[in-house]
Parts: C-alpha cells; structure tokens; sequence
C-alpha cells in the first residue's frame, strides 16, 4: 500500500510540475505579446507568431537561440525573444531574401522555417524561425514588397 501511494504522489507532483512550466511559458507569451503592443500601438500586425524559434540571433558571437514573438507588420518584421531582452527588427526594405529551408545554424528543424537574409548597418544577416506556418509568411512579406526581393 505505500508503494502504491508514492507511485499516485509521484504523478501527481510530475503532473503539477508540468502545469507549472505550462503556466510559466504562457504568461511570459502573454507579457511579451502584451509589452510589443504597449511599444508598438499604431502598428498594423499582419501576421504574428508567439512561440516562435529563433535558430540563431544574429550579429551575436556564438548561437543564440530561443523562443518569442514574431510579429509582422506593413514595414517591419519584429522578434522579441521571451524571458531575456533581445529584441530584432528588420525594416522590409532591408530583406534581400526570404524562404524556408529546414536546416540553418546546424540546427535541423521539424518544420520548415522561415529563413530572411538582411542587410543591418552596412553588414549582410541572415537568421531563421521555426513555425508552423512559414510560406504563409514567406507569401505574405513577398507580396508587401511586391514580389520582388532586390
């Protein structure tokens, strides 16, 4: 009978801590959407990702990686990365190219991933978010800068 009663208090803690770490991720989504709109409140959002995987930061020494919101707007492309502030935007005007592929940064993704080349302050960029929908956004910033990528 104790045996049986650690096994239930064993799940039963496992299953709070994952609620935990549910919780945990939702809110910091929830205060990084909330903290963009605050800073952006004129902006027109055309498509938005919140949870999206940035497979390397750019223009920072080693591979920084990890989850955010990546936000769309007529003019720019945004990403703020959850829990630590790094933040990334890229005029449209700046993208030299955009697709998916579902390798970047030695990082092999389960889906493909949205991969933007850019120019920033004279230097050539590159980085790459996995998300669900990414030709849905390759589509949509193709067609803002009229489909053609100079």
């Amino acid at each position: 009978m104790t045996v049986g009663l650690f096994i239930v208090l064993g799940i039963a803690f496992g299953v709070a801590i994952f609620a935990l770490i549910i919780w945990v991720v939702v809110r910091q989504a929830s205060r990084t959407a909330d903290a963009w709109k605050s800073a952006n409140p004129e902006a027109e959002v055309l498509l938005t990702a919140n949870g999206a995987n940035c497979a390397a930061f750019p223009g920072i020494e080693g591979t920084l990686r990890g989850n955010g919101l990546l936000v769309l707007t007529k003019n720019e492309l945004h990403f703020w990365m959850w829990g630590i502030d790094k933040r990334l935007m890229i005029p449209l005007r700046d993208i030299k190219f955009v697709g998916t592929t579902r390798k970047f940064a030695g990082k092999l993704g389960r889906l493909p991933m949205l991969h933007i080349g850019f120019h920033e302050r004279g230097d050539s960029r590159e980085t790459a978010w996995t998300l669900a929908n990414a030709s849905s956004w390759v589509e949509e910033i193709e067609r803002i800068k009229d489909g053609v990528i100079q």
